[in-house]
């Protein structure tokens, strides 16, 4: 019924980045979908991005659950943000990718734990909020 969508960062130092200018777009298409009741209902989703800074970077490379809490019916992800994606022209293809990344891993908690989870309404949201910069398919290394 929610989508939860934050930054973590140890500076200031990526203020105004590509990478934060992609999540805070992302946050804020997603605020609009829940005021406009676009959002599935059932369960909701928190994510948050980990960016690495000078001193201090986040302890996994990749995505990790955070689990469930049932109390909130709220599934929690990290992910880690890899260096060479803070700056890159590419972050808005990132965050698209990492959020459908999201409700593939979602998917598959919700199903092997018998909980609903309308993957594909998710997916269509997801789509419809993804910004693309480059031809589908030829985003690179991301």
């Amino acid at each position: 019924m929610a989508l939860y969508i934050s930054i973590n960062t140890p500076s200031s130092s990526h203020s105004k980045s590509p990478i934060e200018n992609a999540i805070v777009l992302f946050a804020a298409q997603a605020a609009v979908e829940k005021r406009k009741g676009g959002l599935p209902d059932g369960p909701s989703l928190d994510v948050t991005f980990l960016l690495p800074g000078e001193f201090e970077t986040p302890p996994f490379e990749g995505m990790r659950m955070g689990g469930y809490t049932e109390e909130y019916r709220t599934l929690h992800f990290e992910k880690a943000v890899p260096e060479h994606i803070l700056n890159s022209a590419l972050a808005p293809n990132y965050v698209s990718a990492v959020m459908a990344d999201v409700v593939e891993h979602a998917h598959d908690f919700f199903a092997s734990n018998k909980l609903a989870f309308d993957r594909g309404h998710w997916r269509r949201v997801v789509s419809n909020m993804t910004v693309v910069t480059a031809p589908v398919g030829h985003v690179g290394n991301l």
